[in-house]
């Protein structure tokens, strides 16, 4: 290569190039060597073919994966030794978010967040005496009549009988109160026409109503209506 500046080296600018290629230029010389390699096409095409005849000799090394362990030890001579946490300390954050989320959707579940609205229909049950209160409440949803007793009881030998008392039509037997609490799943039929419906309890013998409707011990009495 021609150039109007010869290096004090063998070789000149041409084995500067090649030095220059592998990263052995020394420090004090690279600057005035780019400086020549700004303006001296030539030398750039040495810079550039001493580069790529020095990349060939890669070709013949196989390629190979680096275990895990290569990239751990080269970030501890980098950033120093990490202490590995213990066991215990590792896992915590995921049993943490674990319980944090089932609380969580246990509360939106108790909340009812997810559940649309739904009417729900409801009548205080009781006599003039108020010898016997109930609460009646049903779910349009499920289909299910809620009967609670607040107050009261049927005689000994007795049994508390719910009835649906249409205004035309038999009276339906529903229920033996048997219970503080009672839960009666209503037929299709009866579901759709509950609204401002009359509700009814009597005492009965133990078997319930002998004749298939109230007898007369009316204890207590109520319409259910949207709450």
């Amino acid at each position: 290569m021609k150039t109007p500046l010869d290096r004090d080296l063998p070789g000149g600018w041409e084995a500067g190039a090649a030095e220059y290629s592998l990263g052995l230029m020394p420090k004090e010389e690279i600057a005035g060597f780019e400086s020549q390699l700004v303006a001296e096409p030539d030398l750039q095409q040495d810079v550039a073919a001493w580069a790529e005849y020095f990349a060939c000799f890669t070709d013949l090394i196989p390629e190979e994966t680096p275990p895990p362990q290569v990239l751990r030890r080269i970030e501890g001579k980098v950033f120093g030794a990490v202490e590995k946490a213990p066991v215990w300390q590792q896992v915590l954050p995921y049993l943490v978010g674990a319980v944090v989320g089932v609380v969580l959707a246990w509360g939106v579940f108790a909340s009812g967040l997810l559940e649309p609205d739904r009417p729900v229909l409801s009548a205080d049950l009781s006599a003039a005496d108020g010898a016997l209160t109930l609460d009646a409440r049903f779910d349009t949803a499920t289909g299910v009549l809620t009967v609670a007793r607040r107050t009261g009881a049927a005689a000994d030998g007795r049994v508390l009988e719910l009835w649906l008392m249409p205004d035309d039509g038999a009276p339906m037997s529903l229920a033996l109160l048997r219970s503080a609490e009672t839960l009666v799943a209503l037929p299709p039929e009866v579901v759709r026409d509950l609204s401002g419906a009359r509700l009814l309890v009597s005492e009965e013998p133990a078997g319930g109503a002998p004749q298939g409707a109230p007898s007369d011990g009316l204890r207590a009495e109520g319409r259910l209506t949207t709450r």
